[in-house]
Order: structure tokens, then sequence, then C-alpha cells
């Protein structure tokens, strides 16, 4: 019996101290995940980013216009892995992306596409092939939104939307 109360005081002492830390913020609402990082680093990254549409774009307008969020932070990219989160409004989200940016001035325009390559993006579990969709709920955020970057595999906007400036 004793040995019962030390195993129960032991385990209400460690308050959950062996379970894994969650990735989400309790605060957050927004999506978070982690970011599996594979091929070499290009030698001018300035900067990896996780980008969001609600819609997937269409065009480059749509897609420096409908970015969420629209100044995006950046994530650590040395590591072969890293959590991110990223705070947004509720709602679904058709293309949820990782970005990867080069030196040089963002002007919020189509011209921004110089400077940005998609690196990977969260896929639809049952069809790998296509873009994955992600519902941030009122008030809480889409957990495990997980994907893969590939540096040796970085992709212009145009093998994506249509694009008729630089």
């Amino acid at each position: 019996m004793r040995t019962a109360w030390l195993l129960l005081a032991l385990l209400t002492a460690c308050g959950g101290g062996l379970e894994p830390e969650p990735i989400c913020a309790p605060s957050l609402v927004g999506l978070c995940g982690t970011l599996r990082f594979r091929g070499t680093i290009p030698a001018n990254t300035e900067n990896v980013f996780i980008a969001a549409y609600v819609a997937f774009p269409l065009t480059c307008n749509e897609l420096i216009a409908n970015r969420q969020p629209l100044i995006p932070g950046s994530v650590p990219y040395t590591d072969s892995l890293t959590l991110y989160s990223v705070p947004l409004s509720p709602g679904t989200y058709h293309w949820v992306l990782a970005v990867w940016k080069k030196p040089g001035p963002l002007t919020l325009t189509p011209a921004d596409t110089q400077y940005l390559r998609v690196a990977g993006y969260y896929r639809n579990p049952a069809d790998s092939t296509l873009p994955g969709n992600v519902t941030v709920p009122p008030g809480a955020s889409a957990g495990d939104v997980d994907f893969a970057v590939d540096f040796d595999n970085l992709r212009p906007a145009t093998d994506f939307v249509t694009c008729t400036g630089p």
C-alpha cells in the first residue's frame, strides 16, 4: 500500500514532466508543425518562411497580395528539422508552403517572385501529389502541419501560377 501511495505522489509531482512539449503554444491561433530539411542549403539563402493561402493563387498578383501573413517571419533552416508556428486567422487554407528567399528587397509586388522559390508544401494525406487543406479553428490552432523542404528542388512561382512580369 505504501508503494502505491509513493507511486501516486511521484506521478503527481512530475506534472507530466515526461510528456513531449507541445509544438503549438496554447495561445496560438494559427498553424504549427515541423519542417524537415533535405538537400544543400544554397549559399545565397537569406530566409525561409511559411506562407498560407485561403484560395490557391492563380496569378503572381494573387501569390503576393493574398499571402498570409503578408509580411512573414522566418524559420530556422540550418538543422535537419525545425518546429514552426504561424499566427493566422481562423479559416481553411488551401495551400501552406515553405518559401525560400534569396537576398533582395521585397516590394509586395509580383516583382518579388525573382527572389522567392517554393521549397516545399503541405500535402494532402490521401494524395501526396496534391496540396493539403488546413483548417484553423476559431480560438485554436491546427497542429501537425508537417512537411519537407528540399533545397535541391527549389521551384519558381511560374511552376504554380501564371506570371506576366519578372
